[in-house]
């Protein structure tokens, strides 16, 4: 399978195997419709580490330097994370439930109309989240690190 790009792609997501979406390295956004990639206008040039949605018209992709933006199933705009930190996934229950965990420590959650920081208890990097409901919720970093929350 070619992705039509020599770009290091670091996250991947889709909500049907004709719905795929991978981001990377430039502000690199593809998505997969079953049969070719295509590249996507992110309006950035900053890295994107980790991409996650409900549906192919509600995605979040998170990124280098705060960076966060939506996808509406039309375009992506970015939304203001309140922080400079990388952060590197993404992950939800609903559109007013979704969490980005990054750098040192940091753990923000979407409430449907704005981000928010959670405080996570360490200052280490989280670079995974995923969890079974909105009340358990688990973090993972470096050198071992694991967070759980509720």
């Amino acid at each position: 399978m070619n992705s039509g790009t020599d770009v290091l792609l670091i996250g991947i997501w889709g909500s049907s195997p004709d719905d795929i979406f991978t981001v990377g390295h430039d502000g690199t956004i593809l998505h997969y419709d079953g049969s070719t990639w295509s590249s996507m206008n992110s309006g950035t040039s900053q890295d994107l580490y980790g991409v996650w949605g409900l549906s192919s018209s509600d995605v979040y992709v998170v990124g280098n330097w705060g960076t966060i933006l939506h996808y509406n199933g039309t375009s992506w705009s970015p939304m203001s994370s309140g922080t400079t930190a990388s952060i590197w996934e993404v992950w939800g229950t609903s559109p007013t439930n979704v969490y980005a965990v990054g750098s040192s420590g940091t753990i923000l959650r979407y409430n449907g109309s704005s981000w928010s920081s959670v405080n996570s208890g360490t200052s280490g990097y989280l670079r995974g989240i995923w969890g079974t409901s909105a009340s358990n919720i688990y973090a993972v970093g470096d050198g071992g690190l694991m967070v759980r929350f509720n």
